[in-house]
């Protein structure tokens, strides 16, 4: 019986290889995410006359990356140390200030009015989701609703923030070619979408109910952020596929011995002749039909393979001569046969995955001492330690302003005498020579 693990490997009876298709004209090195998803050419009109921005194709970039990060072992985890370094203690209020020396400090305060406002929705939760998103693909959604009063002529006010999940999908849109709405389908409603014109903090209370892309800027991109995460996309697949490799060693004991590659054209012909046939007899062909003949071919292979040191065996195939131009290309199957070095095999699949790891924390600008990444399993406390003190100094500061935009742009239209802000609060690290030995580590008093 021939069984397919995967595309790319075949185990028969009493043999297992592996098998491509190459494709003459295939990109080698295509990469997983292409650059145009973030040109701003529309790729349909919808919706009526709303013109669409997709964020990735088909406008899922953020439902792929969930998809390929969740997957894999250590990404998860990366992502939500970078989100925990992000949030520190959690938001607080304060005000900037200089000190005598011109030094720029905060100085965080309680105000009452403010935490008044906010102990009316759950504000926590709201800014905990967008700096989760912002961690993956360094932007999110927000619904800013204002209250019900300026119906009856008393001023208006933000009644609160709403996070917008991206897996609703937003559709930024626009009647031209510049987006100015976000369209949200409903949630009990999928197939309807409401359009929410985009938030302005110059003017909050325009709409009753506006939406805000808080994003950070990607050099010439004209409005998504590229997440810094996209490069590492391919070590962070192949990181992946190396514990699936491993469990099909082992639960299915393949002792891959050969690798055939075989010409596309073959193929296409043999479906061409399969349809050709159908044609003839008055049947409609059927994906199955082509299926079977591929597994047929392949049992045969495997008949072969499996006895190949018996006397008086022998396999045939047909050897194309094909002219592109100047140029003549063989093309015919192409048996090769694997060193069965086990231990050479697992160890490289496992040197992939430590160099994917690193990729990957990279990647997301986490150094690997504070992801636990490093050739040992392990690192010094005083390289997490300094790891974690430089991303305190140098990697915060924006994450902050874009987490913080739309609930400062809110408390600023809500109580514009004030000069109040909201920051996410973390401790000062001392210098290791001001700690004592016993004091030295990341413990943080509570």
């Amino acid at each position: 019986m021939i069984e397919f693990l995967g595309d790319d490997a075949v185990v028969g009876g009493q043999s297992a290889f592996t098998f491509e298709v190459i494709d003459k004209k295939r990109q080698a090195n295509e990469p997983y995410f292409s650059m145009d998803m973030f040109t701003p050419s529309l790729f349909q009109a919808v919706h009526g006359d709303w013109k669409v921005f997709p964020y990735g194709e088909n406008n899922e970039l953020p439902i792929q990356i969930r998809n390929i990060v969740y997957s894999n072992s250590i990404s998860p985890g990366i992502l939500n140390k970078k989100t925990g370094m992000n949030w520190g203690k959690g938001p607080k209020l304060y005000e900037e200030k200089f000190d005598e020396k011109g030094k720029l400090y905060r100085e965080y305060k309680n105000d009452a009015e403010v935490q008044a406002w906010l102990d009316t929705w759950d504000y926590e939760e709201y800014l905990a989701k967008a700096a989760t998103d912002f961690s993956h693909v360094e932007s999110f959604f927000t619904k800013v609703i204002q209250n019900r009063g300026w119906r009856i002529g008393r001023a208006p006010k933000i009644k609160k923030l709403e996070h917008i999940s991206m897996d609703r999908k937003p559709i930024v849109a626009g009647k031209q070619y510049t987006p100015t709405h976000i369209l949200l389908s409903r949630e009990n409603e999928p197939q309807t979408y409401d359009a929410f014109p985009f938030f302005d903090k110059f003017e909050p209370f325009k709409y009753p109910l506006s939406v805000k892309y808080s994003n950070l800027y990607t050099f010439a991109s004209s409005f998504f952020s590229i997440p810094h995460i996209m490069g590492s996309i391919p070590w962070i697949i192949q990181s992946t596929n190396v514990p699936k490799f491993l469990a099909a060693l082992s639960k299915n004991s393949i002792n891959i011995k050969y690798h055939i590659t075989s010409p596309k054209e073959y193929w296409d012909q043999k479906k061409q002749d399969i349809k050709d046939d159908c044609s003839e007899k008055g049947k409609p062909y059927k994906d199955y039909m082509f299926k079977n003949f591929k597994k047929k071919m392949l049992k045969q292979v495997e008949t072969v393979l499996s006895g190949l040191e018996n006397a008086g065996k022998f396999w045939h195939s047909e050897q194309i001569l094909m002219v592109e131009g100047v140029n003549v290309i063989e093309m015919g199957w192409v048996i090769k046969v694997i060193d069965q070095k086990m231990t050479d095999t697992v160890n490289a699949q496992i040197s992939i995955a430590n160099k994917a790891d690193k990729s990957a924390a990279t990647g997301v600008g986490v150094h690997n001492a504070i992801g636990n990444i490093s050739e040992s399993g392990g690192n010094s406390g005083s390289e997490q330690y300094y790891a974690l003190n430089n991303y305190l100094q140098t990697g915060i500061d924006l994450p902050e302003m874009v987490i913080m935009w739309c609930m400062n742009a809110a408390i600023k239209a809500n109580f514009p005498q004030k000069s109040l802000k909201m920051g996410l609060y973390h401790d000062e690290m001392n210098r290791q020579e001001d700690v004592s030995q016993s004091q030295r580590g990341l413990k943080v008093p509570r």
